[in-house]
């Protein structure tokens, strides 16, 4: 039987060494004036959580409809997530850049959460 916690260790120490600091956030859905709605939302960041991220090498990625695109990914330790559900987030800034995320996925297997992998864009 695998031992789930010792690899969440792992999974932390190893994106940690190799990775360097980013931050996920989590936007408002709060627009700017609700009585006009379509300028789009300036509210702030309603949550925020730094961690160590590591970048992986882009590949190819199949839409629904079938095209194929170049995929860029992000390993993000759940160890750092503060009992977030980081899926719910919306973008990456890694120094200067923002990267929006596409999708979210988690491994967990049972209730141990051991590292999140996010479809970035820029």
């Amino acid at each position: 039987m695998a031992d789930f916690a010792k690899l969440a260790v792992t999974a932390q120490r190893l994106i940690t060494a190799n990775g360097r600091t980013v931050t996920v956030r989590k936007h408002g859905s709060t627009p700017t004036d609700s009585a006009k709605p379509w300028r789009g939302q300036r509210t702030p960041v309603t949550t925020e959580v730094t961690g160590a991220g590591c970048f992986v090498p882009e590949s190819m990625v199949e839409n629904p409809d079938g095209v194929k695109r170049q995929g860029e990914y992000l390993l993000f330790a759940a160890a750092d997530d503060d009992d977030n559900d980081l899926r719910t987030f919306d973008s990456i800034v890694d120094g200067g850049q923002v990267w929006k995320i596409v999708k979210a996925t988690l491994l967990a297997p049972g209730s141990i959460r051991i590292i999140y992998e996010f479809e970035v864009e820029r």
